[in-house]
């Protein structure tokens, strides 16, 4: 798996899941322990993981900032980068 670029334009539900999944596995976490931090199910973390449009938001934001990641919201584009998937 490619690591990837910060910041990273998130589009898509798979590309958070992508990012959720690069941050996880770049601080030496498995879904398991990401869960029991998290109150979630390592099924959970797989879906999200893997982009699924039916994921509890507000989880999705507990998953965020126990990998300390921010989401930021904005009307401007950011600057294209190398990390942004087209």
């Amino acid at each position: 798996m490619n690591k990837i670029d910060y910041p990273y334009r998130v589009r898509l539900p798979g590309y958070l899941g992508k990012a959720i999944k690069d941050t996880r596995k770049c601080k030496g976490m498995t879904q398991k322990v990401l869960a029991d931090l998290t109150g979630t199910s390592v099924k959970f973390i797989s879906d999200v993981e893997r982009g699924k449009n039916t994921a509890q938001t507000d989880k999705v934001f507990d998953l965020l900032r126990a990998l300390g990641l921010i989401v930021y919201v904005t009307q401007a584009p950011l600057p294209e980068n190398k990390g942004d998937i087209q």
